[in-house]
């Protein structure tokens, strides 16, 4: 059962979105929608959900086993939901019907991600991270990235206003970040797609964002990345 008190926060953020949101930031209502971070003057888009439970039991049994990480070059104009049930069975020795539920959900936004994209190759991630490998904020080099936390704290990220930008790629997050009260947190199964800025392409509006610092927490994520080739 979701926990009540979780999805009561949940349900007062989007209560409150149009007030809260900037103009560079979509909260999307759907899944579909996500598909607005092509608009020009959004750098992010951010699906928010409650999991139903078989994701969430498929997701536990995925952390609790020996799984690590599964990467793969993907192309959605094949039969690419079997490729990735495949991968992900070879990498684990769970039952199949205990991760179709994850499997499913991964094959969903991978297919959503390839038409925002209008590509067909993509690069997934699916991997468990305990350390801090990616601490400082930035921006990503690709036009497009998709995270989803499925388990353990989400990306951070900011608004464009509490960046510092000159110091992004030389300077240190104390100089990066003009206000730490403003960080932002994606929830856990939260579904965002980012827009970066390729290196021969800066414009000024990539979303700026970081992995959250948990090694000194001891704690674990699931996290799923798809990137646009």
């Amino acid at each position: 059962m979701v926990n009540t008190r979780v999805e009561n926060m949940l349900t007062l953020k989007r209560l409150f979105w149009p007030w809260i949101q900037k103009d560079h930031v979509h909260f999307a209502s759907s899944p579909n929608d996500l598909q607005k971070i092509r608009l020009p003057e959004l750098n992010l888009a951010i699906y928010q959900r409650t999991p139903d439970i078989q994701l969430q039991t498929a997701v536990r049994a995925l952390v609790a086993s020996s799984f690590t990480k599964m990467e793969l070059l993907v192309d959605t104009a094949t039969d690419f939901p079997l490729q990735i049930r495949q991968q992900l069975a070879l990498r684990t020795s769970l039952p199949h019907q205990q991760i179709e539920s994850l499997a499913s959900d991964i094959n969903t936004f991978t297919l959503l991600f390839s038409q925002v994209c209008e590509s067909n190759s993509l690069k997934l991630y699916l991997k468990t991270v305990t350390d801090d490998s990616c601490r400082k904020f930035h921006i990503d080099g690709y036009a497009y990235r998709l995270f989803c936390s499925y388990f353990g704290s989400g990306t951070e990220w900011m608004y464009n206003d509490n960046v510092n930008r000159k110091y992004l790629g030389l300077g240190e997050n104390e100089q990066i970040v003009k206000n730490w009260k403003r960080i932002e947190r994606l929830d856990t199964f939260d579904v965002a797609i980012l827009k970066g800025e390729r290196p021969s392409q800066r414009n000024g509006n990539g979303i700026v964002h970081r992995s959250p610092p948990i090694e000194q927490k001891n704690e674990k994520r699931l996290i799923l990345r798809i990137d646009s080739q």
